[in-house]
């Protein structure tokens, strides 16, 4: 009776190895994060509530400043998508690595009753680390620091080069 137990938990140990699920099965993976923000393409501003998702599984709302994380994101090439109401559908590729946050930075949507051949603005730029300003700085070198800067003709948007 031992014997026949002891060769019968041999051979269940045998074919339970063999039988394992493969390493790209959901529940046996290694997971990551991705974080971004939800804006609208037509002023920048965010866009609170809009449902981001990864698959069905892996969902979130925008926080009130468009913000988002979603957790325990399974590893590899990953489609974001944003969903809210009024406004078209729009996803993004990421690649999350194993315990790292993917940044999937601004996703833009457009309201869905944009009237046609109405120009989006460009997405805002990435803050990227800066030493302090100096006192030598000028506050004419940046347009937004600039008081008659106008927010609506600028080169970019009228097609004209500014004259030097």
């Amino acid at each position: 009776m031992q014997r026949t137990l002891v060769i019968a938990l041999l051979v269940l140990t045998a074919i339970g190895s063999s039988c394992s699920p493969p390493p790209n099965v959901v529940g046996v993976q290694t997971y990551g994060t991705v974080v971004g923000r939800v804006l609208d393409a037509t002023t920048n501003r965010p866009i609170p509530q809009a449902l981001v998702s990864v698959g069905s599984l892996y969902t979130a709302t925008a926080d009130k400043e468009g913000g988002f994380v979603l957790t325990g994101v399974p590893i590899g090439n990953q489609v974001v998508q944003v969903h809210a109401p009024g406004y078209t559908f729009v996803s993004k590729r990421v690649f999350v690595l194993q315990n790292k946050t993917a940044n999937a930075r601004y996703l833009r949507l457009v309201p869905a009753a944009l009237p046609a051949g109405e120009a989006t603005l460009p997405p805002p730029g990435t803050p990227s680390p800066s030493p302090a300003p100096s006192a030598s700085a000028s506050p004419a070198a940046s347009p937004a620091a600039s008081p008659t800067a106008s927010p609506t003709a600028s080169p970019a948007a009228t097609g004209s080069a500014a004259p030097r």
